[in-house]
């Protein structure tokens, strides 16, 4: 290794390659030998000044285009200036060799061995061939991006994301693990030197409206959503992420496939949990998007629930923005009514336009509208006023039995009464109960929905278990008797419900039990608890008569059940879930 002192009057040039190792040369020249070695110097020094003049020195000493032709951001930046006062106070021989390696060795010296262990590990990844080792070496990179000490190597040194670039682009899906730390490693680096952030992200972005890949594309997304995720709320992005909001929304507005919107929307939901002042100004255009995709009745149900999670999860956008809010639950009424205008054209026979969907369709994008109708409702919260709430309550009610009705006058729609028994629920829910007096139209509707319940789905039938659990909590003390006898006489519905496949179906039909049982109105609580004894005084004397046993419990049997006869499985089941 070289190193060299300087004082303004002499200047000694000390080198380890000659014997003994401290020998001292004068820069005047004081034989031939020292001239001529002197001339070699002034030749290599020449030959130094004019690489640094075609782009400087490499990690290695060499040019400054490094490995893959490029210059590096930090190479960029670094002006070399051959006329600065180290090159023109001292012009020949070993004198300017010296000044030049002092500032070769003022620079470099604390990283030099950082550089070549970044520039050795981008080598293995870019020209490794076995998969294990490759694999390996990305995740050395990782950790050698997460470590504070490397910042300044990284800057320098951003030809990493050309290296980044090439894994991501790998076409062989046995290197998808590989793919994936690679999005890491981008993600990471970014969050590392926040300072060149906005550099960073547009090159992500560019690269992503490129790719002609999905899978390219979605790699891009997880690491952007890895940066994101890794500052955090440390606001160490603040600076450049309108311009993240701006491009994640441009790509929310293009993208085609579920993998693609689910990955985009988690940035943009990261983005309004850390951020909320840059997102809310892009709160209306995501939700248009995402509602749009949530009435899109050719998804698959599980999309439509994550999206409608989606949506629910920006509630305090949705409640500081109200004058957004309510007039669009007002559009999804008159959508629903255009639909439900247009069954009943079917249904009567008249002559419809070539524009007028057929039911086949216009089912479908019915329960999808009153899906996203329960969506944005259960987004508003609370903020939704009681007075508000009993208004559309009624208002969507008359529109709800529209539908029904012209939906079963053409045929019977699962999809449609399911999505119209949530969306009552969700309404019924954000009522104070002391409003509800003038909701007899909701139970009326709530036992119609029962007697369609034996020879329907699974999810029809617990949409009307819950929602019959729903009307006996809310209108609570004001439930007429007459509901409750319907409820629990021998023909009900909800009595063979207990005795479903689906322990689903059992369970939400012995919530509908535990609510009315917790009643706190007499005269209902009396009647309900005479007709579940009474039902189960007749399973158990059915039980005593199989065992040839006189029956017992006289003064608590029910007029209803005087003539029902139960066998003995159907017996035993009945005493144990009425105990239960």
């Amino acid at each position: 290794t070289d190193s060299a002192s300087a004082d303004p009057g002499n200047l000694k040039y000390s080198s380890s390659r000659d014997r003994g190792g401290s020998s001292s040369y004068g820069l005047q020249p004081s034989n031939s030998a020292v001239v001529s070695r002197q001339r070699h110097d002034d030749t290599r020094v020449h030959a130094d000044i004019q690489n640094d003049e075609k782009g400087g020195y490499g990690v290695n000493g060499g040019s400054g285009e490094n490995t893959y032709g490029r210059k590096s951001l930090g190479q960029e930046l670094r002006v070399n200036n051959v006329t600065s006062p180290e090159f023109t106070s001292v012009q020949h021989g070993s004198c300017a060799l010296a000044t030049k390696d002092m500032r070769k060795s003022q620079e470099r010296s604390m990283s030099y061995c950082d550089e070549s262990r970044l520039s050795n590990l981008l080598q293995r990844i870019t020209r490794e061939n076995d998969r294990d080792r490759r694999l390996a070496t990305v995740k050395q990179l990782k950790e050698f991006i997460q470590q504070p000490e490397n910042k300044l190597v990284l800057v320098k040194q951003l030809d990493i994301l050309a290296a980044v670039h090439d894994v991501l682009n790998e076409s062989s899906k046995l290197l998808q693990e590989l793919r994936q730390e690679g999005a890491c490693c981008l993600g990471l680096l970014c969050a590392s030197l926040s300072y060149e952030a906005e550099k960073i992200f547009k090159w992500i972005f560019s690269k992503f409206s490129s790719s002609a890949k999905d899978e390219v594309k979605l790699l891009y997304l997880c690491a952007t959503y890895k940066a994101l995720e890794t500052v955090g709320e440390k606001k160490a992005f603040s600076s450049v992420m309108q311009l993240v909001m701006t491009s994640l929304q441009s790509i929310l507005e293009n993208v085609d496939t579920p993998e693609l919107l689910c990955k985009c929307v988690k940035c943009i939901l990261l983005v309004a949990r850390c951020y909320p002042h840059i997102f809310s100004t892009n709160f209306r255009d995501t939700v248009g998007i995402l509602v749009g995709w949530h009435r899109d009745h050719t998804q698959k149900p599980s999309l439509t629930q994550q999206v409608s999670g989606w949506l629910q999860s920006l509630e305090p956008f949705w409640v500081a923005d109200l004058a957004f809010s309510t007039p669009l639950l007002g559009q999804f009424l008159e959508d629903m009514e255009a639909y439900a205008e247009d069954l009943s054209h079917v249904a009567s026979g008249e002559s419809v336009d070539e524009d007028v969907p057929p039911p086949s369709v216009s089912l479908p994008k019915l329960a999808a509208l009153l899906r996203v109708f329960s969506t944005v409702v259960r987004s508003t919260g609370e903020s939704l006023s009681p007075i508000r709430a009993l208004q559309l309550l009624r208002h969507v009610l008359y529109r709800v039995m529209r539908c029904v009705t012209a939906a079963n006058q053409v045929f019977f729609s699962e999809a449609v009464l399911t999505a119209a028994n949530e969306r009552v629920g969700v309404l019924l829910g954000s009522l104070d109960p002391s409003m509800t007096i003038h909701c007899d139209m909701v139970i009326t509707y709530g036992l119609d929905q029962l007697e369609n319940c034996q020879t329907c789905g699974t999810d029809y039938i617990i949409s009307v278990l819950n929602l019959l659990t729903l009307i006996v909590e809310q209108i609570n003390t004001k439930l007429p008797s007459s509901f409750v006898e319907k409820l629990f006489i021998p023909s009900s519905k909800l009595l063979f419900l207990r005795y479903h496949k689906e322990k689903e179906v059992v369970a939400v039909a012995r919530a509908v039990y535990q609510a009315v049982l917790s009643l706190k109105n007499i005269p209902v609580l009396e009647t309900a608890y005479k007709l579940i004894l009474g039902e189960m005084t007749c399973a158990l004397n059915n039980l005593l008569h199989s065992l040839q046993l006189p029956e017992s419990c006289s003064e608590i049997k029910h007029e209803a059940f005087k003539n029902h006869v139960f066998n003995v499985d159907n017996a035993k089941f009945v005493v144990k879930f009425d105990l239960n």
